[in-house]
């Protein structure tokens, strides 16, 4: 193979990890209990749940201990049980799943979504 092509496809690929960093690294997960909710803003849109943003604190297992981390909640996060659409204050108490992405100074719930209840 050509050196030179080598450094060619080698510089895309490192100015692509550049410019597009967030298409690998950008959603994370964690598993836990919701043990509360705090809403801050609904609006009532005809056909559509779960537009109500706030925040839910998750408490979860980190080195085998109790570990809560608070994650916020904006009007386009999917809340779910299942298939069904539903509000955030719902959540309190229910085993989840909240995938999310770090924030300027939090993290925000991309999909919220309940397990086996």
């Amino acid at each position: 193979m050509n050196y030179r092509l080598v450094i060619k496809i080698f510089t895309v690929l490192m100015l692509m990890l550049t410019i597009f960093p967030s298409i690998s690294f950008g959603q994370e997960k964690i598993e836990g209990t919701v043990v509360s909710t705090n809403l801050t803003a609904c609006s009532l849109v005809p056909g559509k749940v779960g537009t109500c943003e706030g925040t839910l604190v998750l408490e979860s297992k980190k080195d085998g201990k109790p570990h809560q981390t608070t994650v916020k909640v904006i009007r386009d996060t999917a809340l779910k049980k299942g298939d069904e659409k539903v509000f955030l204050f719902s959540l309190k108490g229910a085993p989840v799943t909240v995938t999310f992405s770090e924030g300027k100074d939090d993290k925000v719930a991309q999909s919220v979504v309940t397990k086996g209840r």
